[in-house]
């Protein structure tokens, strides 16, 4: 497997600047927000600036030799702690307490340098943030704190007040297709799908690729939409309840039937199949867009923008998806 570096890392490119600059010029801030949606690369970012700090080489990278780099590399670091928390959706206050409170009074065992990963950072309670800003505003010389989140406003304003604070940005859907295709051998056509559902995230395109269950959903939709014109209404309401128990996964195939009709209306206003997502479907999808009128479509996006709300508030999500697949 190729490592991780800043030069193979894609995207980014403000947040890598300010972190090789830092690492460069001992110009490191104490604490730092990395915001961005799961699978964004924040952890692997953060580990990259912890490595950079802490390379013997002294360089605005890690040099990925030194004994430092190979520590870190085998995840056997001293000096690079990530914090882990025992409930899945809390990071406690004795959590915070005991791997970052009261850990970080001991000086480095082996870099100039002491850092501390917090994942999942939003799922701190307000009282194991209240621990943190302590920390955060008087910390040792030594001490670097990064905190990534997917949600920055979950955080305590004292908090976010006080960290140097980095969106990670949504990578193009080019970009994501590119890194299937060229480092996973992803083929063209599945690649692209892979990359339209990923809303820019490389890690969630490869969680999207590897999953034998989103094929399985994956199939199921397509079938699903090729055939609903036919279907009777008991099937199709059957189905609607089948997609309205897959909580898990229904916002997915909530974005495959939107990408779809998305081509439907593109191979439409373009008169000829131009850009597809479904590349595989190109003939039904041009036939599907000379029997469509705008009107129709227009109500389908409407439609998806509902669910997708009812789908945030947890609210009636099977007669929202009866509606829609009535509809389709």
């Amino acid at each position: 497997m190729e490592t991780v570096t800043f030069e193979n890392f894609i995207g980014q490119e403000h947040i890598k600047a300010h972190f090789k600059e830092a690492g460069s010029s001992d110009k490191t801030g104490h604490a730092y927000i990395l915001e961005g949606m799961k699978g964004s690369g924040k952890r692997t970012l953060a580990k990259l600036f912890a490595m950079t700090l802490l390379c013997e080489a002294g360089d605005n990278k890690p040099c990925m030799q030194c004994h430092s780099c190979k520590m870190a590399l085998s995840e056997g670091h001293p000096d690079i702690i990530t914090v882990t928390h025992e409930k899945p959706a809390v990071i406690s206050v004795d959590e915070i307490r005991r791997q970052v409170v009261g850990d970080v009074l001991i000086r480095p065992y082996y870099g100039k340098k002491k850092i501390y990963i917090i994942p999942d950072a939003e799922k701190m309670n307000v009282n194991a943030q209240n621990s943190l800003l302590k920390t955060i505003e008087e910390p040792p010389d030594f001490a670097v704190i990064l905190l990534l989140t997917d949600s920055r406003q979950s955080l305590l304003p004292t908090i976010n007040s006080r960290c140097v604070y980095f969106a990670l940005r949504q990578l193009s859907n080019a970009d994501v297709g590119d890194y299937l295709m060229t480092k996973k051998g992803i083929p063209e056509k599945k690649a692209r799908v892979f990359a339209s559902l990923s809303q820019g995230s490389i890690g969630r395109a490869m969680e999207i690729s590897e999953s034998e269950e989103f094929i399985k959903d994956y199939e199921e939709t397509i079938s699903f939409l090729k055939r609903s014109k036919d279907m009777p209404v008991s099937e199709i309401l059957g189905f609607a309840k089948e997609l309205a128990g897959n909580k898990e996964n229904i916002g997915t195939i909530t974005d495959i039937i939107l990408l779809w009709y998305r081509d439907i209306l593109m191979c439409k206003a373009a008169g000829r199949a131009v850009s597809l997502t479904f590349v595989n479907e190109t003939e039904y999808i041009e036939q599907k867009a000379r029997q469509s009128e705008y009107e129709d479509l227009n109500k389908v996006f409407l439609s998806l923008d509902a669910l997708k709300e009812r789908l945030k508030a947890n609210a009636g999500t099977e007669a929202s998806m009866d509606m829609l697949l009535l509809g389709l």
